[in-house]
């Protein structure tokens, strides 16, 4: 997470008092793990600072068992990260892939290279 006043979010003290600009979620999948849930607020788009919290995640999500579900305009984004597409993926990994694809937004999914 990163707030307003202080952006790393491995140094925020006082959440209460911030305003939060942009979060991500790791979900463990036994021995692999999904990036979810990454959002920056509106009004910090364009600024860098999904590239900022993308950065703070590097040293928890280095070890290239890490999968994410992109949105499709997304996919240059998380390639700068280190993230590539992959035709599959480990079962647990691809059954929640199949289950998650909807009609109205395409997904890609991409796995973290070590």
């Amino acid at each position: 997470m990163l707030t307003q006043e202080d952006s790393t979010f491995a140094n925020c003290t006082d959440i209460a008092s911030s305003k939060i600009v942009a979060s991500a979620r790791i979900r463990p999948i036994g021995q692999l793990a999904i990036l979810t849930g990454m959002l920056v607020h509106p009004d910090f788009r364009g600024q860098g600072v999904g590239h900022q919290l993308m950065d703070e995640l590097a040293s928890v999500i280095c070890d290239g068992k890490t999968y994410i579900f992109a949105l499709a305009h997304l996919e240059r984004f998380y390639a700068k990260h280190g993230f590539c597409a992959v035709a599959s993926a480990p079962n647990d990994i691809q059954q929640l892939f199949l289950k998650y694809q909807s009609d109205s937004e395409r997904l890609v999914l991409m796995g973290l290279t070590p």
